[in-house]
């Protein structure tokens, strides 16, 4: 009888996949809530295309915060603002627009699969029932990026100045990522 060995790395690749996984579903999710809380048809139901602007335009922290109090930021458009951020202010580089978007895209994900790994190794490492970790894990993510990052960047609003049920639906978003990031971590335990 073979026996399974959860090893750091194993365990850290799964959670990089888990991670991931459920960042690309609930942007997806994310994206369409947003149209129906707006009551946007398809044809206004995202930000401008990257491709719509002269290229030399970038994204400006202006269209990123437009944001209404009552509605849950636009990913795409926060993250495009965030990557051009850390490309002016640590190589001094402006992007053009696409690359705002598509350096946005791979920071997302990024930060998706980095607190999937940090799921994967408090779950592996900690006796606390999945039921309450998923949660807390959840609450910890929030409290750094939409709580915390994102506004002291000036990328979102403050909670503080959202309506309860922007903050209510971004935190359920989070819930929703930590769960999922816990089925899907589950999911490849069992396919071993």
């Amino acid at each position: 009888m073979k026996q399974s060995c959860d090893t750091p790395l194993k365990v850290v690749a799964q959670g990089l996949l888990a991670g991931v996984a459920s960042t690309i579903a609930l942007t997806v999710i994310l994206t369409a809530g947003r149209s129906m809380l707006s009551g946007a048809g398809p044809s206004s139901s995202g930000p401008e295309p990257p491709d719509s602007g002269p290229e030399e335009d970038g994204i400006s922290a202006g269209e990123a915060l437009v944001e209404a109090p009552d509605m849950p930021p636009q990913m795409d458009l926060v993250t495009a603002v965030f990557a051009q951020k850390v490309a002016t202010g640590l190589f001094g580089e402006s992007l053009e627009r696409e690359g705002q978007y598509i350096a946005g895209i791979a920071w997302h994900l990024a930060y998706g699969g980095f607190w999937g790994v940090s799921y994967a190794l408090l779950e592996s490492s900690l006796r606390i029932p999945q039921l309450l970790l998923a949660p807390l894990h959840s609450l910890l993510i929030w409290a750094i990026g939409p709580g915390w990052l994102l506004p002291k960047m000036q990328l979102t609003l403050p909670p503080s100045k959202q309506e309860p049920r922007t903050v209510a639906i971004v935190l359920g978003l989070h819930e929703a990522y930590s769960a999922l990031t816990a089925l899907i971590l589950n999911a490849l335990k069992r396919e071993e």
